[in-house]
């Protein structure tokens, strides 16, 4: 038997760049099969229209931002809030790698397809509103954590506080986009620790 072709996971990869990159409207059906080096007919086969590729490649984008950001960012090794910062940390050096391969700061994949469809298509506009909850889980625990260490208050409401985290995040992410300047990750980084109320180590 000859080998089993890759051309779906070829068009994934291709829905997931290409859209990055660009926007989910501007990106053409033609254009991804191109990208993929696949023709038409494979793509059909493998998936019924645009949205049904894209909503693969989301899962695919999504994978990718927990395995090369989130789970080594929220790892148990790390204090609560050196874990938050490793975050922004990380996502620093994602966008700068991007710009320094493009020109170009592409910013939150999520974030850029909901700025663009969620009010166009609720379809996709609830699959990244379910991948924005799976993300409000990590500061979520991370932040349950910390009121465990005493070094925020015991009164905050972590899920409230979760929400303000990824929203300052996500603003942190559009504004450093729009000046094409990933730096602006590094400076802006510290303000988490005032969401959070750190307090610091507490004292014996």
């Amino acid at each position: 038997m000859g080998r089993p072709s890759d051309a779906r996971q070829r068009l994934i990869a291709a829905a997931r760049d290409v859209i990055y990159a660009q926007s989910y409207e501007a990106a053409s059906v033609d254009e991804l099969c191109a990208a993929a080096g696949v023709n038409k007919s494979s793509f059909y086969h493998f998936f019924s229209s645009k949205q049904d590729l894209v909503l693969v490649a989301l899962e695919s984008q999504w994978q990718r931002l927990q395995e090369v950001f989130l789970k080594p960012a929220f790892a148990d090794n790390l204090p609560p809030q050196e874990q938050i910062m490793r975050l922004f940390e990380l996502m620093l050096q994602g966008q700068q790698a991007q710009k320094q391969k493009s020109g170009h700061m592409y910013g939150c994949p999520l974030g850029n397809l909901t700025l663009e469809m969620s009010t166009l298509d609720e379809v996709l506009r609830e699959r990244t509103a379910y991948y924005f909850q799976q993300w409000l889980n990590y500061f979520e625990q991370v932040l349950r954590k910390a009121k465990e260490q005493g070094i925020i208050p015991s009164t905050l409401d972590t899920a409230l506080t979760a929400q303000a985290l990824l929203a300052y995040l996500e603003g942190v992410l559009l504004l450093a986009k729009s000046r094409n300047d990933p730096t602006l990750i590094q400076s802006l980084r510290i303000g988490v620790l005032a969401l959070m109320q750190y307090q610091g180590a507490p004292t014996s």
